[in-house]
């Protein structure tokens, strides 16, 4: 999804948010709407929650057409922080 960001920048902050919410599913997130997304994320990732909401509010800009190039790939970083910590597998004790 990356590599095809110069190509096709828009539709790449469109592939990473739904290949969060796929991620999200997959670890037993509820998925309703984006605020009970971002609470509970909020829970278990607080130091990821902000990028959460900076890349949503950037694809919720690019949808109305006013988010440049910069922006949208500022929402593939968040996107991708994201998505590395909902990776991260927590050793147990």
């Amino acid at each position: 999804m990356q590599g095809r960001f110069v190509d096709d920048s828009k539709n790449a902050v469109v592939q990473a948010d739904q290949l969060v919410r796929e991620l999200m599913q997959k670890r037993g997130y509820p998925m309703g709407d984006f605020e009970r997304r971002a609470a509970d994320i909020s829970v278990d990732h607080p130091a990821v929650v902000e990028h959460y909401q900076a890349a949503q509010a950037i694809a919720v800009r690019d949808g109305r057409g006013e988010a440049d190039t910069e922006e949208l790939r500022k929402a593939v970083v968040h996107y991708r922080a994201l998505f590395d910590e909902l990776l991260e597998v927590k050793e147990t004790k």
